[in-house]
């Protein structure tokens, strides 16, 4: 089904800045011009982009800026979300996306999420994927599929 990717992206911000969970961070959404709509479940694409600003959250500091982003490309769009986190080593990011995997034992959490999120992108046509430097943020992106009007 066609979504919206740029209204989407402004509700995951709406809902993620809430006082109790934002930690006075800032959130930046950019979208390239005439973004086209992508084939994906709206439900799915709320749990994973609520999942990649939760993450981002978490392993930010406070008051720090996450960036939400979605670029036009051929095929598909692109959908980033960068923070200025502590990142992820380099040994640690081939297993990011592995089921209970968890970067560090002091945050919360189940391991689940990044584990899920992949899952759902894949099942949605589309694949996720990370670039990441120590000291520097995380950027997770997924694409999906352009939604072509029939």
């Amino acid at each position: 089904m066609p979504t919206d990717i740029g209204e989407l992206l402004e509700e995951a911000v709406a809902e993620g800045s809430a006082p109790t969970s934002a930690n006075g961070h800032r959130f930046v959404v950019e979208l390239d011009k005439d973004v086209p709509a992508v084939r994906a479940d709206p439900d799915k694409l709320r749990q994973v982009v609520g999942q990649l600003v939760e993450n981002a959250v978490k392993y930010s500091p406070a008051g720090a800026v996450v960036r939400l982003e979605a670029r036009a490309r051929p095929d598909s769009v692109e959908v980033t979300v960068a923070d200025e986190g502590s990142g992820i080593p380099d040994s640690e990011l081939g297993r990011i996306f592995d089921k209970f995997y968890r970067a560090t034992e002091t945050q919360p959490g189940t391991g689940l999420g990044l584990f899920i999120a992949q899952g759902l992108v894949s099942a949605m046509g589309g694949r996720i994927w990370v670039r990441s430097e120590e000291g520097g943020g995380s950027r997770f992106t997924f694409a999906l599929p352009v939604a072509h009007s029939a």
